[in-house]
């Protein structure tokens, strides 16, 4: 109806009206909402309402015109840009190792404090099969902490409560400024893929081609630059 209007006025080549977004609370915080608030100087006859969530949303029954995804996509319905790619990394602070036993092997993980993230397992982290098996390894544990923010959960582990697992992302100020070290990184899975997407469509609504075509370079170069330096870590 919104793309009928559109053609109707006249004005199917003016981007206008509100965009809405989702994407995960800390890429959103991160990375999302800067490139949204330029995306508004850039395009002032457009507003832009973000969710961000750490659950997927159904786009089309909640309204969303994009959204930003860390998964493997499913859903073939949906029109998918590809802008970059996370890791999932296990961290602790100098401090901690520095105290504790060495972790050279995801079954260490077992001896040691956990603060665990609810998306990421509470009483368990599953790593890819060693050599020669085809089963997943599980390493189960008994938490000293849990908690459900990330932000939350990075703090402990800059304080040396423990060891936490959390995507690349979402610690990359603390890795640069080295108050968080990657562990195990031989026995990391593949990186998840990270997608802008958009339901069938949408892409011909010019707000929504608008903002694409603006934010998917700078997703590609944010998450490149992060890429490389969660390697060199």
């Amino acid at each position: 109806l919104e793309e009928a209007d559109i053609v109707a006025a006249g004005e199917r080549s003016a981007p206008r009206g509100l965009l809405t977004i989702t994407a995960p609370v800390a890429a959103g915080e991160d990375i999302v909402r800067e490139i949204a608030d330029a995306f508004m100087d850039e395009y002032p006859a457009v507003s832009v309402r973000l969710y961000f969530l750490d659950r997927p949303s159904n786009l089309i029954d909640e309204g969303v015109d994009l959204a930003l995804r860390i998964a493997h996509l499913a859903d073939s319905t949906l029109i998918a840009v590809r802008v970059g790619e996370v890791r999932r990394v296990v961290a602790a602070s100098p401090r901690y190792l520095a105290q504790n036993p060495v972790i050279a092997e995801p079954a260490d993980l077992a001896k040691h404090q956990i603060v665990a993230m609810t998306h990421f397992g509470i009483d368990s982290w599953s790593f890819p099969p060693a050599g020669g098996s085809s089963v997943p390894r599980a390493v189960h544990f008994t938490p000293r902490l849990i908690v459900n923010s990330i932000k939350g959960a990075v703090a402990s582990a800059v304080a040396g409560r423990g060891v936490t697992r959390m995507f690349s992302y979402h610690i990359a100020d603390q890795l640069r400024d080295g108050s968080l070290k990657i562990l195990l990184a031989g026995d990391e899975h593949d990186p998840l893929p990270v997608h802008l997407i958009a339901p069938h469509g949408r892409m011909q609504v010019p707000k929504v081609r608008a903002f694409v075509d603006f934010a998917v370079p700078r997703l590609k170069a944010h998450f490149s630059r992060l890429s490389s330096e969660a390697a060199a870590k």
